[in-house]
């Protein structure tokens, strides 16, 4: 193959370096604004496999696609210092900001495929923005996959957190079921964004999935999402399969939708969507 000349499309950030412990399972990078400073949240791991949370910070003035312009990647720890875990994994770090204060999400899990498998679980911790790789509280166990449909096709999962707020309230979807299979499916949980976010009994569990195969026809194993706004209107994306026996993962993107009591709906397909020509109306009443 010759020298390409076209539109380069990719930058390597963060390449393979064991030096620095970075040798493999670099997973589910997140960029997120937090204390005013850019940071990608994700996980990776050294020599022996074993992921583990991870942030790395833009550097003043730097630009996202230059490598030297990142710090080195630290890794999470709690408020002693120790790490997250040393035999668990921990991954899918998200970040969560409210009134009450600033959080990390993340997925822990133990005794990988073995009998004691705890599947993958979400804890909750409060952080500050000036050192937002310490935790400044205890892990709160979140959730845990006991709900049929987030223990299926041999997975035990609760993972890929992503939250947004609107109208007072935390929104928190994360996925479960087979992350590589048509069961994959996104859960929810919501909190007052006001209450501490670290107590359990802030928060409320959606005892269905709010979007699975079921959901958008031709659209299976929807999961693993994330939150942007584009203009006015919250956007989700998330990757699913385009048929029921394929493994290839796809990038799908959509309008999130509100209900009159403010709940969102996630699974409104493009032709349900409202067209631009139907966006403004006009209606006639005559009264006799």
């Amino acid at each position: 193959m010759g020298p390409f000349h076209g539109r380069r499309d990719r930058d390597l950030i963060l390449p393979f370096d064991p030096s620095r412990g970075l040798e493999q399972t670099f997973w589910a990078p997140e960029f997120h604004v937090i204390g005013g400073e850019l940071y990608i949240l994700f996980a990776v791991s050294g020599h022996a496999w074993g992921p583990q949370c991870h942030m790395m910070k833009l550097k003043k003035g730097g630009s996202i696609i230059d490598a030297n312009a990142w710090e080195d990647p630290i890794r999470v720890v709690k408020k002693d210092g120790t790490p997250l875990a040393q035999g668990p994994i921990t991954l899918d770090m998200t970040y969560v900001k409210a009134k009450s204060g600033s959080y990390v999400i993340w997925s822990y899990r133990e005794h990988l495929m073995s009998p004691m498998d705890s599947g993958s679980m979400l804890f909750i911790a409060s952080i500050d923005e000036e050192k937002p790789w310490v935790l400044t509280s205890e892990p709160t166990l979140l959730t845990r996959p006991l709900y049929g449909w987030e223990n299926v096709s041999g997975t035990i999962n609760n993972e890929g957190p992503y939250a947004f707020v609107k109208d007072g309230k935390v929104y928190v979807t994360y996925s479960g079921g087979a992350a590589n299979g048509y069961t994959y499916a996104l859960g929810l949980l919501t909190a007052d964004e006001n209450a501490d976010l670290t107590k359990l009994v802030s928060w409320h569990k959606s005892i269905t999935p709010v979007l699975t195969f079921y959901s958008v026809e031709g659209e299976y194993g929807p999961g693993h999402n994330s939150f942007f706004k584009l203009g006015d209107d919250l956007m989700i994306a998330y990757h699913g399969e385009t048929d029921l026996h394929d493994h290839l993962r796809c990038d799908g993107i959509r309008r999130v939708h509100f209900r009159a009591n403010g709940e969102p709906y996630f699974q409104m397909s493009a032709q349900e969507d409202l067209p631009d020509e139907l966006a403004e109306i006009q209606v006639k009443v005559v009264v006799k």
